[in-house]
């Protein structure tokens, strides 16, 4: 980030921080449950914790094997039974196929010992067309019966297990990466380089007859879509319909205090033909934790901050840091402290208790933060009065890790010069 904007933030985030603890408000304590309650996932059989442990940075961030078997011992001990990983991850460096190794490792030792039974836990991995972490390495596909079974039992071989739970389409074949972190569709030609279907209904049943061949050959009982749009849960379901297979039973997309485009049409499409969400981001990166707010004197849970990824990493998803975006986190972090909660129980509890949700994602780096994390889940549901203020700022910063048109101006926000001098004229007088 240029130094400029550096300092306008450092002044922005003091005034919204000073204005906001200004208030005198007497707030009850939020109530905590002891345990994680299982709850039904769609129109699946699958009863699962409201909270999925998310791997996507194991293999990069997380260096060693053993601390990722740490936190899943943690994990489970803490009552979590979902577990989310792909053929891709992990992500940032390193790309492709490590993640599920480690954890088919770590579930074959953990059930030779009598220590876990395999069907205790609920396994969710995925396929993307790009051919990331595939048998044909980095030669994109477009979901063929073909590919998606030789993905499959990739992922079964890594996994060192007979079934997988949950087998998602990781992002449409339609469009590629070009597709993240944006809340519009915007020109076709965006996703050009990257397209290896073209969407028609006919290609979207070939899609879904793949899926339907790896459920008859039972590698997966499950699937569901990732970062897909209205029309491609629509087709997809419509498809399901006509060809006599079962509809996906969620759909995994960036979602967060910071981006609530899901909000759109595809929450509709998805609460029309009951599919659940199951988002990832919640916590934008570890963004809306608030430890990337020097102003705030915010740490990390059990690392140096050096070593988290907006500072590790800059370049790796800079939405979710994008100079408005904490700007709005400011105010949440501040919001969060009036409630007597963590900015991060905040932002995950708010995410779990939105009503499309099935669950959430968390995504963690060390032990500290599995425990963090799932605490935030033994909140008992925001009141409607925290709602409330979490709409407001909503309404101020409306989708401020997502581009609409020009991601550039996401990720530069000439604009902060005159936020700035708004925000210091709202300081409290005191």
């Amino acid at each position: 980030m240029p130094a400029s904007h550096a300092h306008v933030l450092s002044t922005v985030f003091a005034a919204i921080f000073s204005s906001s603890t200004c208030r005198g408000d007497t707030i009850t304590p939020l109530k905590r449950s002891a345990t994680l309650p299982l709850k039904k996932l769609g129109s699946s059989d699958m009863m699962v914790t409201e909270v999925c442990a998310g791997t996507m940075t194991w293999g990069s961030f997380v260096e060693e094997e053993a601390e990722a078997h740490r936190q899943l011992d943690k994990l489970v001990e803490l009552g979590v039974n979902f577990i989310d990983t792909a053929e891709l991850y992990p992500v940032a460096f390193n790309y492709g196929q490590t993640t599920e190794k480690w954890i088919g490792n770590w579930m074959q030792s953990r059930v030779a010992a009598g220590q876990l039974r395999r069907e205790d836990v609920y396994i969710a991995t995925k396929c993307n067309p790009a051919g990331i972490g595939s048998p044909e390495e980095r030669v994109p596909h477009n979901f063929s019966a073909v590919r998606l079974e030789a993905s499959a039992r990739a992922s079964l071989e890594r996994l060192q297990t007979d079934y997988i739970d949950l087998f998602y389409l990781h992002f449409p074949s339609r469009f590629g990466f070009g597709g993240f972190g944006w809340a519009s569709w915007g020109a076709p030609e965006r996703y050009e380089p990257t397209r290896t279907s073209d969407g028609s209904p006919e290609d979207i049943e070939r899609q879904v007859l793949a899926v339907q061949h790896l459920i008859k050959l039972g590698l997966v009982k499950h699937w569901a879509l990732s970062n897909e749009n209205a029309y491609g849960l629509t087709m997809f379901c419509l498809a399901c319909d006509r060809l006599g297979v079962p509809r996906p039973v969620c759909v995994q997309n960036d979602m967060s205090l910071n981006n609530r485009a899901y909000e759109g049409d595809i929450a509709e499409a998805a609460h029309q033909f009951g599919v659940v969400g199951l988002p990832y981001g919640a916590l934008s990166g570890g963004v809306l934790t608030g430890k990337y707010l020097e102003a705030m004197h915010q740490s990390d849970q059990g690392r140096p901050l050096e070593e988290s990824r907006m500072r590790a990493r800059p370049d790796f998803q800079p939405r979710y840091a994008a100079p408005v975006a904490l700007a709005a986190t400011a105010e949440y972090v501040a919001l969060a402290s009036k409630y007597g909660i963590k900015p991060l129980e905040l932002a995950l509890a708010w995410a779990r208790d939105r009503w499309y949700n099935g669950g959430v994602i968390i995504g963690t780096t060390t032990v500290a933060q599995v425990e963090a994390c799932v605490e935030a889940f033994k909140l008992e549901p925001l009141p409607e009065a925290l709602n409330a203020e979490i709409d407001a700022i909503h309404e101020r910063f409306r989708n401020p890790s997502a581009a609409y048109v020009n991601k550039d101006l996401v990720l530069t926000a000439p604009w902060l010069e005159t936020m700035r001098d708004g925000a210091q004229k709202e300081q409290c007088s005191e």
